[in-house]
């Protein structure tokens, strides 16, 4: 019951976020105060941008789509199995590979809830790992540890999604 509550928030929430959102950019600060201060509003802004940072959801985004929609229903209803850590272990390899993408952009600051997401999702792994979820009999028992890492490891690829999407709307209001 939790894991469907828990599901059904994310994707509340997931439309929440992709009803707010605009498939054109809007300028930033700068680019507003330069527009409204100039005296013709059709002169292009020729400056650039010295807090433009690389828009990684481009990429990102179908990635984290595709690992996170499994095909299978209920791939991880047992916690502890094999097809569910196998599920997780994709999951958690795109995210470093997101991690190492953010780092090597020099964007940590740009993406900062996806930042958050992600950290989440590692100690989610590690806690997989080390409370040995994996082949566990009491994996799907209530109050078992292994059910909160999973679902934070789906929970976090599944709002990545729109995470870095809204960081990057963020940053393009905020700098």
């Amino acid at each position: 019951m939790h894991n469907r509550t828990a599901l059904v928030a994310i994707v509340v929430l997931a439309a929440a976020v992709t009803a707010c959102g605009s498939s054109e950019p809007s300028p930033g600060k700068a680019g507003r105060a330069t527009n409204a201060n100039s005296p013709t509003s059709a002169t292009p802004n020729t400056a650039a941008p010295s807090t433009a940072a690389p828009k990684l959801s481009t990429a990102w985004v179908p990635k984290l789509d595709k690992v996170t929609s499994s095909g299978v229903q209920g791939v991880c209803t047992h916690v502890g199995s094999q097809q569910c850590a196998d599920h997780l272990t994709d999951i958690v390899t795109v995210g470093i590979d997101l991690q190492q993408a953010i780092t090597e952009a020099g964007a940590k600051r740009m993406y900062p809830r996806s930042t958050d997401e992600l950290d989440k999702m590692m100690r989610a792994s590690d806690g997989y790992t080390n409370d040995g979820c994996l082949n566990d009999p009491a994996a799907d028992v209530d109050g078992s540890p292994c059910f909160k890492h999973s679902l934070d490891i789906m929970g976090a690829g599944a709002s990545l999604q729109f995470t870095m999407e809204t960081d990057e709307m963020r940053w393009e209001l905020d700098g």
